[in-house]
């Protein structure tokens, strides 16, 4: 298995417009970069941050996450700005 480090990395460059780390207590955590949004800007479903147990339930939730994004319109473009990558 890769590093924490590496594992980290790789969940950063699948999920562009996320900082993901693992506290000191062994949990997942991922939080959108760019502008904070207000929950009523987010959309049904939608969230700033989350946790998990694993990489891979984490994963999984940034996946739910990217669906929900691509439904909204300009929820593109935010994503564009707030990692400035244009994907």
């Amino acid at each position: 298995m890769a590093g924490w480090d590496a594992q980290v990395a790789e969940l950063e460059a699948e999920f562009p417009g996320w900082h993901v780390w693992r506290s000191s207590a062994g949990r997942w955590w991922a939080t959108r970069t760019g502008a904070v949004l207000r929950r009523e800007d987010l959309g049904t479903g939608r969230v700033m941050t989350m946790d998990a147990d694993d990489m891979n339930a984490l994963r999984n939730q940034l996946l739910s996450q990217a669906k929900l994004d691509h439904g909204l319109p300009g929820a593109q473009a935010v994503a564009r700005g707030a990692t400035g990558s244009g994907c």
